[in-house]
């Protein structure tokens, strides 16, 4: 985690400038709401003035994919992982999944027992989309279908497929999750009213400009 800070640092900032420039991004689109060519040709435009890469955010998250895939065959494989404990009572073994209570029944795709480290793991995820989600709300608000299954339908199907993954994994992901939304929270707080502040001064000197330029005309 600390050689991705840069980053990560970086898809941070990046999703906080998209949140600044919020104001600009619905003037677009309120603009070309019947010309999606037209807009996401002023789209790539805005971002191309600004610097920004709507990208930014999910190149940290998808350079974790090869960590979170040799963490898997390690915790599945790896004699002296076996057994390993990280938390006294709740965490005893790394290579299996924890247990907190065990069911006199089976639920459906899950089982007996109750695990919960995929119910925490879930939790940050959602709530790590939304943080995300919400420097983005303009572009949300246009793809709703498509935001509410990243945030919820996503995280549901990946409760379901690490449910019974080893401990250690989920571990990982969510301690992971937890201090990206850590970072982003800093981040947003430290950047959105800078990038605000020079956004402002780039349009009062393109008014200024444009001002200067009508005079000349009129002379």
């Amino acid at each position: 985690k600390v050689i991705l800070i840069p980053l990560s640092k970086k898809g941070s900032e990046s999703t906080a400038k998209m949140s600044a420039l919020q104001p600009k991004i619905q003037e677009i689109q309120a603009k070309y709401k019947d010309d999606p060519e037209a807009q996401n040709t002023a789209m790539a435009k805005l971002y191309k003035e600004e610097g920004i890469n709507p990208m930014g955010s999910c190149w940290p998250m998808l350079i974790q994919f090869p960590i979170f895939i040799g963490l898997y065959g390690l915790l599945n494989k790896d004699f002296s992982l076996r057994g390993a404990m990280f938390i006294p009572g709740w965490i005893t073994d790394l290579s299996i999944p924890e247990t907190i209570f065990t069911l006199p029944f089976n639920i459906p795709f899950l089982g007996a027992q109750i695990h919960l480290l995929p119910i925490l793991y879930t939790a940050s995820m959602i709530f790590s989309m939304k943080i995300t989600q919400s420097a983005t709300s303009g572009q949300a608000a246009a793809n709703k279908g498509m935001t509410w299954f990243m945030t919820y339908g996503m995280s549901i199907i990946f409760f379901f497929i690490l449910y019974n993954a080893p401990s250690g994994l989920l571990l990982y992901w969510t301690m992971s999750n937890f201090l990206s939304i850590l970072q982003q929270v800093y981040t947003n707080k430290k950047t959105v009213a800078g990038f605000k502040k020079e956004i402002e001064e780039k349009d009062a000197i393109k008014a200024q400009k444009k001002a200067a330029a009508k005079k000349r005309n009129k002379k």
